[in-house]
């Protein structure tokens, strides 16, 4: 074929594609960047929630917030849009709100309507509100003029920090529908006159069973991935170490302490398949940022005082959330995949790994080295 006439026929494929597609004039849409979700106490109805951004022919936007109730999240849909001027897009939906009494009913409803929206991205984040987010999201926050960016750019920057779980609609689905592994979602709430990610919500079946403060995200991130980056804040015991007692200017019991990890290693091996049985290894090159002045760290062996004490208050700490973990059934660790995997009972059903992961014994070992300290070396 002659290069002119190849030309021509790419043209006319590219028009006729184009004539085929469907006009969205963008001052003609409104654009939800932010959907929540509430349900009544008898989980009958649903009451959605719209923080929709509404685009002028200059090009100026205005954020408008848009309430509906009805027996489905469609007919939630058709009402809001009875409401608005201009036609419901949500191509630009960044964040997907679930009232903590709608979790606890469980998210796969909600879940199921999302996934089955083409023009909703996977990577749209899910959070849960304590209480609920019609409340949330009509409050008049002085100092927020747009809350649906606000909560996209709150989470968002703190899943990149390490400070909560990363938890959009492809993580919390795979995890989901996975027999062998919960899905975590991070709980936001309003503090006074700001919005703050409080804690983590742990889950079963879709269902939330439990909940743990945000300064133990770490803990979960170390025990089911490696992590590359983040910081820690530790209260490591007084005994063992030389106090400058002219440099307190308060008696303490603890002693504050400021890490950063630069690079962690998590690995994992089965020790017997019939408990069963896991040894845990977490391997961790990390920078020591603060501790108090009191503590004396000139010298080598008190950094070796102060890694031997880190060792032991983060191997306490992974104890304790694992086992939190046990007690409520919810395995956000990944234990039942990597048992799935490596063990020669692969027809194990998720009832009879929920048994297990309740029973299960986890030997931890951890080997934290500090690296640097700071402006002391």
């Amino acid at each position: 074929m002659k290069k002119p006439t190849l030309i021509i026929l790419i043209f006319c494929c590219t028009v006729l594609l184009v004539g085929c597609s469907e006009e969205r004039i963008l001052e003609r849409l409104s654009l939800p960047t932010l959907i929540g979700y509430d349900v009544n106490e008898e989980n009958t109805e649903i009451t959605t929630t719209a923080v929709i951004r509404q685009v002028s022919p200059e090009f100026e936007s205005r954020i408008e917030i848009q309430s509906a109730t009805a027996p489905t999240s469609k007919g939630t849909r058709i009402d809001t849009n009875l409401k608005t001027s201009r036609k419901l897009m949500a191509g630009q939906l960044r964040v997907i709100l679930l009232s903590e009494n709608l979790a606890k009913n469980g998210i796969e409803g909600a879940l199921h309507t999302t996934m089955m929206n083409s023009e909703i991205s996977t990577s749209v984040y899910l959070a849960v509100v304590e209480g609920d987010t019609k409340d949330l999201l009509e409050y008049q926050f002085p100092s927020i003029k747009d809350i649906g960016q606000h909560i996209f750019s709150l989470i968002d920057q703190n899943v990149d920090e390490r400070l909560t779980v990363s938890s959009t609609v492809h993580e919390v689905s795979r995890d989901l529908y996975s027999p062998y592994k919960n899905t975590v979602i991070p709980i936001i709430k309003r503090q006074e006159e700001s919005i703050m990610i409080k804690d983590v919500g742990l889950f079963h079946k879709g269902k939330l069973v439990g909940k743990l403060p945000s300064k133990d995200v770490f803990y979960i991130l170390l025990a089911r991935k490696d992590v590359e980056q983040g910081t820690l804040e530790l209260l490591l015991p007084k005994d063992g170490f030389d106090i400058d007692d002219s440099k307190q200017e308060l008696q303490i019991d603890k002693l504050p302490i400021a890490i950063d990890s630069l690079d962690s290693k998590r690995s994992i091996k089965i020790v017997n398949s019939d408990t069963p049985e896991f040894d845990l290894t977490i391997k961790a090159d990390c920078r020591l940022l603060e501790i108090h002045r009191s503590v004396e760290i000139s010298k080598m062996e008190d950094l070796k005082k102060i890694e031997e004490a880190v060792n032991k208050e983060i191997k306490k700490e992974l104890e304790r959330v694992i086992k939190y973990g046990q007690e409520v059934g919810s395995d956000v660790f990944g234990f039942g995949d990597y048992y799935f995997t490596h063990t020669r009972n692969p027809h194990i059903t998720e009832e009879e790994w929920s048994e297990k992961f309740k029973n299960m014994k986890v030997n931890i070992k951890t080997d934290i080295r500090v690296l640097r300290n700071g402006v002391f070396e």
